[in-house]
């Protein structure tokens, strides 16, 4: 079974009905540092994608710690083959990718944040990459094999390479910010420099603030205020 059509399903059943509530709850969530996103803007299609993949493999539904694919899989009456499709998309990888090399049907790749290599097939035509690239992408095993979610992949900046990497590689040091919030947040800086600003701004008037981002709320005032000694 193609992993895309249960996506597919999953995302048929959770995406209208009771769960619209859920869906503009979540769409909330996942746009709040790109709110200005608008649908002629040129990644909309690419960040609508990641937002539906982020809410069926990511994102706990209202009430409970469940994904909607763990309700999805739970559910009384699945059988084997759908058990087993269902296991295979759990076991997704979302993260940051540098692209090591392109080869006739696909990508050598290496997970910035765990360092490791990983071997991406891809049949079509791999036109604008280039070796070095970085891609927020979510990879999905196919039988015996790695593929891209579709269109669900940032093609960052070329011109941030340098202060992205930098950023995870704090990231890992300290696990400050967490992968989630730093990909999160790449990806609102990339939407802003690429699509608003057009790249015609010094990079890092837009990307400057990687450097102190922690990913952490900031303390209210009262938060700020020592407790008294005992």
């Amino acid at each position: 079974m193609d992993p895309n059509s249960m996506f597919d399903q999953i995302l048929e059943e959770f995406a209208d009905g009771a769960h619209t509530d859920q869906v503009r709850q979540a769409r909330q969530e996942f746009f709040e540092q790109v709110s200005d996103v608008r649908e002629d803007d040129p990644s909309y299609e690419k960040l609508t994608s990641c937002f539906l993949n982020w809410y069926i493999y990511d994102r706990p539904m209202d009430g409970g710690p469940d994904t909607p694919l763990q309700i999805f899989a739970s559910r009384p009456g699945r059988d084997q083959a759908q058990r087993e499709e269902c296991a295979r998309l759990a076991a997704n990888l979302h993260s940051l990718f540098a692209i090591l090399r392109i080869e006739e049907h696909g990508l050598l790749l290496v997970d910035l944040f765990s360092l490791e290599e990983l071997q991406v097939s891809e049949r079509r035509h791999l036109a604008g990459l280039e070796k070095g690239d970085l891609l927020e992408a979510r990879l999905m095993p196919l039988s015996d094999r790695l593929v891209f979610s579709p269109a669900a992949t940032i093609l960052h900046a070329r011109a941030a390479q340098a202060l992205i990497r930098a950023s995870v590689e704090r990231s890992r040091r300290d696990a400050l910010p967490s992968r989630e919030k730093l990909l999160a947040r790449l990806r609102a800086l990339t939407f802003r420099f690429t699509d608003r600003y057009r790249e015609r701004v010094p990079v890092e008037k837009v990307f400057g603030d990687l450097e102190s981002f922690t990913g952490l709320e900031p303390q209210t005032e009262a938060e700020q205020v020592s407790a008294p000694d005992d």
